[in-house]
């Protein structure tokens, strides 16, 4: 069954609380709770499953084949003060851009249920608008795809598109990181997924037209772009033209002219005047 791309979309955002009621008693929909049935069930059937080359396909361990489990990493995510196991595998290393959570990516992937049915697919980068920004997919994919390096684009002028030796493997996302309690057609509510992908290839993302790369505006270091807002003006710098908000855009506080704003600081304060208000 194809899902078309809004089914990777839709729901970094919309996660929401569930509540059931019962004499008008409301129980919240309890994700760490979910979290640890999830991760259960995933290491189950890591343990039970491996990927067989030949037909292209999961299959059920039966003749000692080496199962997933034995070679997956794992990422610990805490999101929403929830924790969760993102699992994930590289079986292929790309020789291209290795991308941030905030960054541009073009894969070809399918999506698995644990009981074998594909939910989703993408086999083709030929057709339609291929690009995706992993601030807009579920947060398996923003989390666990910066395991992953893209590869080099071979295309020929008047040709299709196309990219060699790029990076792939397989992502085990819990529900919590997934579609959550609500589900998307072909995903039960509260149900785990697997993701056999190939990243096509991946670039930086630019999202507020700086010349700063998104993935550079993380000012205090901590992996976190959505805490950094030195005007404090509740947008974040990678979302903010104006980041010192005094009325320069960002792009156009390059002092030197090089196409860095990083690297201007016209009153020597240690502070490049893009962000700071008083240069």
């Amino acid at each position: 069954m194809k899902i078309k791309i809004k089914s990777l979309v839709i729901f970094s955002l919309l996660l929401i609380a569930i509540f059931s009621c019962d004499d008008d008693t409301f129980t919240p929909y309890d994700y760490a709770a979910q979290a640890l049935i999830d991760d259960e069930d995933l290491i189950e059937y890591m343990q039970t499953h491996y990927y067989n080359a030949t037909l292209d396909s999961i299959k059920e361990v039966e003749n000692g084949e080496t199962p997933f489990y034995e070679n997956v990493q794992t990422q610990v995510v805490v999101d929403n003060d929830v924790t969760y196991n993102l699992y994930y595998l590289v079986t292929e290393v790309g020789v291209g851009y290795q991308p941030s959570e905030v960054d541009d990516v073009l894969t070809t992937y399918r999506g698995n249920l644990l009981d074998g049915e594909i939910f989703d697919k993408r086999e083709s980068i030929t057709i339609g608008n291929p690009w995706w920004n992993l601030t807009t997919l579920i947060k398996g994919w923003s989390y666990g795809l910066p395991h992953f390096t893209g590869g080099e684009n071979i295309s020929q002028p008047n040709m299709p598109i196309e990219f060699d030796n790029y990076g792939g493997g397989f992502l085990f996302i819990p529900s919590g990181l997934a579609y959550g309690p609500v589900g998307n057609e072909g995903v039960p509510p509260s149900y785990p997924i697997v993701f056999m992908l190939d990243l096509q290839y991946a670039k930086a993302a630019d999202h507020d037209e700086d010349t700063i790369n998104s993935n550079d505006e993380d000012i205090d270091g901590d992996g976190d772009l959505n805490n950094d807002d030195t005007d404090e003006d509740f947008l974040p710098n990678y979302r903010d033209s104006d980041d010192d908000n005094d009325g320069i855009l960002t792009k156009d506080e390059d002092a030197n002219g090089d196409g860095d704003p990083t690297n201007d600081d016209t009153d020597g304060d240690g502070i490049p005047d893009y962000l700071d208000a008083d240069s």
